[in-house]
């Protein structure tokens, strides 16, 4: 007969005649190692099998069985090919074989189609087990099939973030908890000037200009995980010592359900500029309603103003502006941000543009 060593490799044992043999004890403890195995993986949620020489399934635990919706029993005394596809089963009896004639256990992982159809993959041991009857192949593995899946889910996830980060132009920052900046993307050096190594590390609040009251509130409800994601207008400062008019949208990035850091896209609103504007509420309407067409009398109508009232906001947007007509202070309004370049009919952005 012929035995395996503790390694799972062939040793001979030789009678008197040369030939090879196994003595008593050994069949023994082959039957008890057998044994041994069977209760084992009777309850193991790895599914493991006995089968033999010619592909008949001798025992299954319930997990193996579970793999084909059947009961154990029901798989006992059938062949592969009555279980697998056919496929399948030719691959399986070709394994069977290679274990049988090398007599050395062999680990891999199978890819193979399920009667069902569906692609399934596992990996695990088949090895000889010799029970004084005759050789059979003893097998025992582990579905992998949805951990391969994702796995691959999380290369094609981890794939798609860096092209939204390196390859899209987008401008991206990922900041922790405490307001810091962890990361910057391509885009936001490109928006912002200057490089990564000059935003990465640094507090965000010290690259806001203006009043950020209205930004640190929101701020305080994102990290307490009182809102998942928020919208606000904020005055950056740019590499080249101007600022920009910034939209900000906030999302919140959670770890075991608790927030963890913040994500946050920004989308130019204006063009670079010296000294930040700041406009009343009256003025916001007033310049909404002239973006929107509406003459001088139409708009004092509209906001219940005289028209002495409105000649002074006039007045005082041209002076904020630097623009001395209608379309100027329009156009100006645009594009430092003021009015929402996004929005039909003409709106204020958010603040901080009202004073």
């Amino acid at each position: 007969m012929y035995a395996q060593n503790e390694h799972g490799q062939g040793q001979s044992t030789a009678d008197g005649g040369g030939e090879p043999t196994r003595g008593a004890a050994g069949q023994e403890d082959a039957a008890e190692a057998a044994r041994w195995f069977e209760a084992l993986a009777s309850y193991a949620p790895a599914p493991a099998f006995i089968r033999d020489g010619q592909g008949r399934y001798l025992w299954v635990n319930a997990a193996y069985a579970h793999l084909y919706r059947m009961e154990s029993h029901a798989v006992v005394g059938r062949t592969v090919e009555e279980i697998d596809a056919p496929d399948a089963a030719a691959m399986f009896r070709a394994l069977d074989r290679e274990v049988l004639s090398s007599r050395r256990p062999v680990r891999h992982t199978l890819v193979f189609r399920h009667p069902d159809g569906t692609p399934r993959q596992v990996t695990g041991h088949r090895f000889v087990l010799d029970l004084g009857r005759g050789p059979r192949v003893g097998g025992i593995y582990t579905d992998v099939t949805d951990q391969t899946r994702a796995l691959e889910d999380k290369a094609a996830t981890a794939e798609e973030l860096h092209a939204l980060w390196e390859r899209s132009g987008l401008a991206i920052v990922t900041l922790d908890l405490q307001g810091r900046v962890q990361r910057v993307s391509g885009g936001v050096a490109e928006l912002l000037g200057g490089d990564r190594a000059s935003l990465e590390g640094s507090r965000a609040i010290g690259h806001l200009r203006g009043d950020p009251r209205a930004v640190r509130r929101a701020w305080a409800d994102l990290v307490a995980g009182k809102m998942p994601r928020h919208t606000c207008s904020v005055v950056c400062g740019t590499a080249s010592g101007q600022s920009m008019a910034l939209r900000a949208d906030l999302a919140v990035v959670r770890r075991h359900g608790a927030p963890d850091r913040i994500s946050a896209v920004l989308t130019s609103r204006s063009a670079e500029f010296g000294t930040i504007v700041q406009v009343s509420p009256v003025q916001l309407r007033v310049l909404s309603l002239m973006a929107g067409g509406r003459s001088n009398g139409a708009v004092a109508t509209d906001l219940g103003l005289s028209r002495q009232a409105l000649d002074y906001h006039l007045r005082r947007l041209r002076l904020a502006l630097d623009a001395d007509s209608r379309p100027a202070l329009v156009a100006r309004a645009y594009t430092l941000g003021i009015l929402d370049a996004r929005a039909w009919p003409p709106r204020a952005a958010v603040p901080p543009y009202q004073g």
